[in-house]
């Protein structure tokens, strides 16, 4: 992630992957002063309303900018920020919790992060470890986030904090305003790529060759695209797209089905199609782009099969709503979920939250009621 990548380069490995003697590395290390992406602190937050105003406003600030990681167990020097001085600190789950509970009572929109511990080597079997915490933050999709209440929870007072440099200030009015415009103008992209995965997978049905001499019905889909909130970057070149050719041909489409893969993967435009055949039960139509947003249309079951079923109430003569059985929605929502997060995680290196739309769409049949829509709120991307 771009957001630490001046500290792997520092510590020569992966922040969430760092040892105690990767994090003294940084020690006396120029490079390694206090900026818009990295902060120290000699001890964690103190407890209390006071402690937790201190760690909402240094999350929230990186969450506002450009993201940023924050070491516990270093001490600097004050006059250039350099860290010089390592004391190892305590890495309890309560530490952990403690952030936790206070992030979710002190920011709004409320934030969430990962904490690392970088623990000593020579820790003995039970006792408490020692090392360092690294608390890493993201640029939120989600911003601005407020800082409530500084000193006093009853003050009723909302402060949006950013970084600037190595310190942390208070957005101006001017400079709130603005953050919020932006917000919508994410939410509107993210909405506009939904139709863009939307009329990708309309397109990709019409080139979709028929292989079977009998005439396939037309059935509804259940459509699901995702789009992360911070946008991939999927590797792409001919050995590339060969694995990302073999890793679908045995990716099982629906998870109780597992003979179900896909038949096709051809390169289009901005990534890759995946279908199974015309003849195949389901024909499943996926589409993976270069950002790692991704979307897979799932045919829909007729009322002859078992997806369908009528109201047990209707009025005899009246026309017969039709509902889409829990048990398939379940079983396509999750696999979609599980094909499309492995896109965006795995080959896009997308992480933090994402959006997702689900849409009925298609010749529904007769008499259908209902429509299935879009996540209520922000789903987190994590690897593995």
């Amino acid at each position: 992630m771009s957001y630490h990548r001046r500290l792997a380069t520092l510590l020569g490995a992966d922040p969430a992957q760092a040892t105690a003697d990767d994090v003294r590395k940084l020690l006396n290390n120029p490079l390694a002063a206090e900026g818009q992406d990295l902060d120290h602190k000699l001890e964690p937050h103190a407890n209390g309303t006071e402690g937790g105003g201190e760690l909402a406003k240094d999350i929230a600030a990186f969450a506002n900018s450009t993201g940023g990681v924050l070491v516990l167990g270093l001490q600097d020097d004050r006059k250039t920020s350099i860290p010089v001085h390592a004391s190892p600190i305590q890495l309890t789950d309560g530490l952990r919790r403690r952030y936790s509970e206070t992030l979710a009572s002190r920011t709004a929109p409320i934030l969430d992060v990962d904490i690392h511990f970088a623990k000593e080597t020579h820790t003995l079997d039970g006792q408490v470890p020692l090392g360092f915490a690294l608390v890493m933050v993201p640029p939120s999709p989600r911003s601005p986030h407020a800082v409530l209440g500084l000193t006093d929870l009853r003050d009723g007072c909302l402060r949006f904090p950013v970084r600037s440099g190595s310190r942390t200030r208070f957005m101006n009015p001017t400079e709130v305003e603005t953050a919020f415009l932006d917000k919508q103008n994410r939410h509107a992209q993210r909405e506009l790529r939904h139709d863009q995965l939307l009329d990708a997978i309309e397109e990709q049905k019409g080139f979709s060759p028929v292989r079977t001499s009998a005439p396939v019905p037309a059935k509804p889909d259940l459509t699901v695209t995702l789009v992360p909130h911070a946008p991939g970057a999927v590797p792409w070149d001919r050995s590339a797209f060969e694995r990302y050719q073999r890793q679908l041909r045995t990716e099982t489409t629906l998870l109780e089905e597992p003979h179900t893969t896909f038949d096709e993967v051809e390169p289009v435009a901005d990534g890759f199609v995946a279908r199974q055949d015309p003849g195949s039960p389901r024909q499943v139509i996926a589409v993976f782009a270069d950002d790692g947003s991704a979307g897979v249309a799932y045919p829909l079951s007729s009322r002859a099969d078992h997806g369908w079923y009528g109201d047990s109430s209707e009025v005899p003569g009246s026309p017969r709503p039709l509902m889409l059985s829990t048990g398939e929605l379940t079983e396509v929502v999750v696999s979609a979920l599980g094909l499309l997060g492995r896109h965006a995680v795995d080959r896009a290196g997308a992480l933090g939250g994402c959006a997702i739309r689900i849409t009925l769409t298609g010749p529904l049949p007769e008499g259908l009621e209902g429509v299935v829509s879009r996540a209520p709120g922000p789903v987190r991307l994590t690897s593995g």
